[in-house]
């Protein structure tokens, strides 16, 4: 998941905000999404997937459900620093993983965005999404990235600026050799501003 969340993001805002520090460099979308905020905010999303064929052993019912906590931890004018913890449903109880520290620059290499985006053919546009009794104004980007082995995997990913982080919902449904494996769905759940 945070693989590919690493490459679908940037995207985004090069497709439809990155703006150019220079000639050879962007924002860094994550940074971006995050440098909006102060230290202490948080943001929750559950992450559902759906597991077919022989996949779908390895997951109670063929479901897998993770909740996914993100934390501004530190901000400054050269990188954003986010914990991530994941909670996940096992047979007699909960597994909460270690914090990890992703560590976001505030600039990054254009050419590395340019390559994801062509990569993909991801697309953007205007949309709104319901949560709770909000509509947030969202970006829908949607594009397939196929992989080695025969494997694809087709996404959309609503991004907000009113949403910490940027991620107000997520949908991949990766298929290998044309036969649907999983359906991921990704949704908000809470945020709260640092102080």
């Amino acid at each position: 998941m945070v693989v590919l969340l690493r490459r679908m993001l940037p995207l985004v805002v090069l497709a439809v905000a990155a703006s150019r520090v220079s000639a050879e460099d962007v924002a860094n979308p994550y940074y971006k999404f995050w440098s909006k905020s102060k230290p202490g905010t948080t943001v929750v999303l559950k992450e559902t997937t759906k597991l077919s064929g022989a996949a779908a052993a390895s997951a109670p019912e063929g479901t897998d459900v993770k909740i996914v906590t993100y934390k501004l931890a530190e901000l400054n004018d050269e990188k954003a620093v986010v914990e991530t913890r994941v909670t996940q449903q096992e047979d007699f109880g909960y597994v909460e993983s270690a914090p990890t520290r992703h560590i976001y620059p505030a600039k990054m290499s254009k050419d590395v965005l340019a390559d994801l985006l062509a990569e993909t053919g991801a697309k953007a546009e205007d949309a709104t999404l319901k949560f709770g009794d909000k509509e947030l104004k969202v970006k829908l980007l949607s594009g397939t990235i196929k992989k080695k082995g025969g494997e694809e995997v087709e996404f959309k990913t609503w991004l907000t600026d009113e949403v910490p982080g940027g991620i107000a919902k997520r949908l991949r449904t990766t298929k290998v050799n044309g036969e649907e494996v999983a359906v991921t769905t990704v949704e908000l759940v809470s945020f709260k501003k640092g102080d």
